[in-house]
């Protein structure tokens, strides 16, 4: 019961290129305090803490380095603020896939550090987030080298997708005795770029056109005042 119980939707041909630690497959939680103090019957908590570098970024790091397996690819280029580098440099040290991970100015000590124990080869920047994906970008090409494209990537929305799978199975067993698969009403996340609601909206799309749905959650993204670019978009009418 992990993430590669759903290997028939993802993007790998042969299964003997997976490279997993057996992400995903995180409980789901009922809440009780909290559900009673905001006056709700059901409440859950998917806890994605429990995955093998302890962030979701498993679930997009697990599909995108066995894709990059499957294609023969040694070495992979990655800009991040952390967990992303992290999860890749976890999974491309099992894979035998030399990673470079570029950091920008603000990223925490202790996050490049993981990604270094992995094995990934750290290049801290003193510029933006924007700044270092164009220096990893522009890295990539002068050495030939292949670059992850981060949201932007097929493998990064397919492995998120997940996350709706697991939810649909597993509020079915909650709620529904078991016979059906289960959508929320709503689905709530805290987000930085919005790959995770992105990758859930389309697994739920997915099992809808399948027949295995009957219609899809609401979507609420979080954001710190901090780091709030989807709240500023949606605040200009974007």
């Amino acid at each position: 019961a992990n993430l590669w119980r759903y290997h028939e939707v993802l993007p790998i041909y042969d299964t003997n290129n997976v490279i997993s630690m057996g992400e995903g497959g995180t409980p789901l939680i009922k809440s009780e305090t909290l559900a009673a103090s905001l006056g709700l019957k059901h409440l859950y908590i998917k806890d994605e803490r429990q995955g093998p570098t302890g962030s979701f970024k498993d679930r997009q790091a697990t599909v995108a380095i066995s894709a990059l397996r499957e294609m023969g690819v040694d070495e992979v280029v990655v800009a991040s603020t952390g967990n992303v580098a992290i999860a890749y440099a976890a999974y491309a040290a099992r894979a035998g896939i030399h990673l470079y991970a570029f950091f920008p100015k603000l990223t925490p000590n202790d996050k490049m550090r993981e990604a270094a124990i992995y094995g990934a080869e750290i290049i801290g920047t003193t510029g933006t987030y924007d700044q270092t994906k164009e220096l990893a970008a522009q890295f990539a090409r002068n050495r030939g080298i292949f670059l992850d494209k981060g949201i932007k990537s097929v493998a990064a929305t397919e492995g998120m997708k997940t996350m709706a799978y697991e939810i649909a199975e597993q509020l079915g067993r909650e709620l529904e005795d078991g016979k059906r698969l289960r959508t929320p009403d709503w689905f709530l996340q805290g987000v930085s770029g919005g790959l995770g609601p992105i990758g859930v909206a389309k697994g739920f799309r997915e099992m809808l056109s399948m027949g295995l749905v009957d219609r899809m959650p609401r979507l609420a993204n979080i954001q710190s005042s901090g780091c709030a670019p989807m709240v500023e978009a949606f605040q200009r009418g974007q």
